[in-house]
């Protein structure tokens, strides 16, 4: 008896994450369009469509779930893991990181002039690492993570030393 066949793998590049996502969109049934980007071994994935709001879904939990699917499939075709795909519907992803970076600048300005920590609650992990990412350098202020699981919350203080 033998083992299982061997299965040939596809190379990872921006035409196969292009194919995937026309044939996400064609099993979705939904008019669409993509641009696909890379960065080092980030895939930046932006789709226009007029049926967002579906795509999208509530709290963009949609949106989640297709990038999920996306980097699965990705991995499963080609065995690779050293990657990751970023999915933005008509720039709903990258609005709401605009409008969650303007409000940790507003919480980090307060720390600069009241050296009192800020604490900002309900963040997805997403969200925390936009967060962290945006004060890695920043002079007088920087971030921890505390806590566990859906009780894990961000803390902006000032920097020490």
């Amino acid at each position: 008896m033998t083992g299982p066949a061997k299965t040939k793998k596809i190379k990872l590049d921006e035409n196969l994450v292009a194919q995937c996502v026309k044939d996400l969109i064609e099993r979705l049934g939904v008019s669409a369009t993509a641009e696909i980007s890379k960065i080092d071994n980030n895939y930046f994935v932006d789709i226009k469509s007029e049926d967002s709001s579906l795509l999208i879904g509530k709290y963009g939990s949609n949106l989640e779930s297709l990038q999920f699917v996306m980097a699965v499939r990705l991995k499963s075709q080609t065995g690779e893991d050293d990657f990751e795909v970023f999915l933005d519907i008509d720039n709903w992803r990258r609005a709401k990181e605009q409008k969650l970076e303007k409000m940790a600048l507003n919480a980090a300005e307060k720390v600069e002039e009241t050296h009192e920590q800020e604490v900002l609650y309900n963040l997805k992990p997403s969200e925390r690492r936009v967060i962290h990412a945006l004060f890695t350098n920043h002079p007088k202020v920087t971030t921890e993570s505390v806590g566990e699981g859906d009780s894990r919350y961000l803390v902006i203080k000032p920097r020490t030393g």
